[in-house]
């Protein structure tokens, strides 16, 4: 699989210490990313494991040639009790007029292992932007990504809980802004393998994977990218192609990482050896994918998409011989 890496957009400077996993949409002519942000001044935890004074904001980056980006500011900030430890890893899609954020919020410190939920938000011009609540069951859930139309008139999203990829539908927008019932996640929670997309299967996913950037509609299916995690805690890229109709169904699903850390900004950082895709934009029948590299930089990697549907479908008919 050809890959061509653009290398860094985004990297620390001034009052930064990092900046990384940024979601990516094209608005008005120009390419937004969303990268979530650190302030400089945390550190490193005595125990080793992880960072102190650690909470993350997503800010709001612009381009007009998707590859120059202009920092913003801030557009979501820690503000409310489920998310006061941090706004991570925001994905975007456009439903209606509104485009909606999906975002991991943190109400334990981060690197606890504990209180990390999904958050949504919306914004129409991405200069006013409205939190709703957070999605979800009452347990560790993350990697939220919205489907960017309905399917069998219902917003679909999908999330990561015990280590997997599953599904769940919601009526209407609105019902998506309001969450559902606690009843209603605990029958999910009983049923839950009957709502599972994507499971682990290959050693360089074999502790864990989650979804990246929104599905991206095609005709053959929706090509779905999405990160593993292998033993070691490496952090590679992947990707699925689900039916249309029944994203549940999965139609090719390729054994190999089409990206994996190679270069020294993907394995050197605050986590090394992670490269963490969370937004992609189609254009000029090229996929430009942004992803983290080592929890410290915003990069992007370029494929030729139809490249990447073949090498797919190839992979659902070696499947059938």
């Amino acid at each position: 699989m050809n890959v061509q890496r653009q290398g860094i957009l985004l990297k620390p400077e001034e009052e930064i210490g990092a900046i990384f996993n940024p979601g990516a949409i094209i608005y008005e002519e120009a390419i937004y990313l969303f990268p979530r942000v650190i302030l400089k001044g945390y550190k490193k935890k005595k125990s080793g494991a992880g960072y102190e004074n650690y909470i993350s904001e997503i800010w709001i980056a612009r381009s007009t040639d998707g590859k120059n980006f202009k920092l913003l500011g801030p557009l979501i900030k820690p503000d409310r009790d489920y998310d006061r430890f941090g706004c991570e890893d925001a994905r975007i899609t456009k439903l209606g007029n509104e485009y909606f954020i999906t975002y991991t919020a943190l109400s334990s410190p981060a690197f606890s292992g504990e209180g990390y939920r999904i958050g949504l938000a919306s914004t129409k011009n991405f200069k006013k932007v409205v939190k709703h609540t957070i999605i979800g069951p009452d347990l560790n859930d993350k990697n939220a990504v919205l489907f960017p139309e309905k399917i069998n008139g219902k917003v679909a999203l999908l999330h990561r809980v015990k280590f997997n990829i599953y599904i769940v539908y919601f009526d209407d927008i609105q019902q998506l802004k309001q969450n559902h019932s606690e009843e209603f996640w605990n029958n999910y929670l009983q049923e839950l393998e009957s709502h599972l997309v994507l499971k682990k299967e290959y050693p360089w996913e074999s502790k864990k994977i989650g979804s990246g950037p929104p599905p991206i509609k095609t005709k053959a299916g929706w090509l779905l990218i999405y990160h593993g995690v292998d033993k070691n805690r490496v952090y590679r890229v992947g990707m699925a192609l689900l039916d249309l109709e029944n994203p549940k169904k999965v139609i090719a699903k390729s054994p190999l990482p089409i990206l994996e850390p190679e270069t020294e900004y993907e394995k050197i950082g605050d986590i090394p050896n992670v490269v963490f895709p969370t937004g992609a934009i189609v254009k000029n029948k090229k996929l430009f994918l942004y992803y983290g590299a080592a929890d410290k930089r915003c990069c992007s990697a370029c494929y030729n998409f139809d490249e990447l549907l073949d090498y797919l479908l190839s992979m659902e008919n070696n499947s059938k011989n």
